[in-house]
């Protein structure tokens, strides 16, 4: 569930619009009539204040926002001025042009999403660049990385519940085989497996090798050298198999260590999933640091960004 909060009477887009103009004008921007407005309009109404914005100033909102904020908060309201779907698409665009550090994004972007959702961003990438995120992502990535990303990505997956169990064994033994020896022996299988199999049907294989092996496949994929990245991103992918949520918790909590917010993170985290599913994520974020996550983000942050985040994040 989402966890913005739209007021029940909301002006006219062009009411929005007209607000958001006076909050530009004189000496310096009024950051909190541009949180107040923005941060409390879902998707839909933020797409119609754009267009009214645009309609009456002659002028990009998303480029006045830019021109009239700065640092994490520019960058977070330039994500969320965004649709959903083309903000995945921005953030996935960055994360190949530095993929060697940003490839968890892009695993990120393709468990996230239902297989439908991930079309409709590759969609929204390719009216945006002109070109598709599988070209961008094999042009900056390498080796198994590379393959393994491009599985990802670009299979439209069975979205059902429907399970082969007889497959499930099969393939619990082939991933068994693959990384039973600490280094990884057949590349081609494990992408194989990770990038064409339902959720369903990688969740019930991956009960077999625990049952079979009393391990996880996260487990079995910590041992072992990984200077390309390649097993982290397996390791990622396994994570988001199991529990998407209960990842994107890990992430959260990793983003603000006591040795300095990671607000790039924090951001990508909070704006992709505050429409969709932020409640649930909070709830898991809850149980396992112990602490409710608008607490986190209000210690950890400051200033107009930590305003804005705050308002997405929503309350308990």
């Amino acid at each position: 569930m989402a966890t913005i909060t739209v007021p029940q009477v909301v002006p006219s887009p062009v009411e929005d619009a007209e607000a958001l103009m006076k909050a530009f004008q004189g000496w310096g921007t009024d950051e909190q009539a541009v949180i107040y407005i923005l941060a409390h309009r879902d998707a839909a109404q933020r797409k119609l204040i754009r267009l009214a914005y645009e309609e009456k100033y002659n002028e990009s909102l998303t480029q006045r926002l830019q021109s009239e904020l700065s640092g994490d908060f520019q960058t977070a309201m330039s994500y969320w001025i965004l649709d959903p779907v083309e903000r995945q698409a921005v953030i996935a665009n960055a994360a190949t042009k530095c993929i060697d550090e940003e490839y968890p994004v892009i695993v990120e972007i393709a468990y996230a999403n239902s297989p439908a959702e991930l079309l409709k961003v590759k969609q929204a990438y390719h009216a945006l660049y002109k070109r598709s995120l599988e070209e961008d992502v094999a042009a900056h990535a390498t080796g198994n990385l590379r393959d393994l990303l491009l599985a990802l990505v670009g299979t439209y997956r069975y979205d059902g519940d429907e399970v082969n169990g007889g497959l499930a064994r099969s393939e619990a033994k082939i991933i068994h085989k693959a990384v039973s020896t600490g280094s990884i022996t057949d590349h081609g299988e494990l992408t194989r497996i990770l990038g064409t199999r339902s959720k369903a049907q990688l969740v019930a294989t991956f009960n077999c090798f625990s049952d079979e092996h009393s391990t996880t496949v996260t487990k079995a994929l910590l041992h072992g050298e990984d200077p390309t990245g390649y097993r982290r991103a397996l390791r990622i992918s396994a994570r988001c198999i199991d529990d998407t949520n209960k990842y994107l918790v890990k992430v959260l909590r990793n983003a603000m260590r006591s040795s300095g917010t990671d607000e790039e993170i924090l951001t990508r985290v909070v704006v992709m999933h505050a429409e969709k599913d932020l409640r649930e994520i909070k709830g898991e974020f809850h149980k396992r640091a112990s602490v409710a996550l608008e607490q986190a983000v209000a210690k950890e942050t400051s200033g107009d960004y930590k305003t804005f985040i705050m308002a997405l994040v929503g309350s308990q």
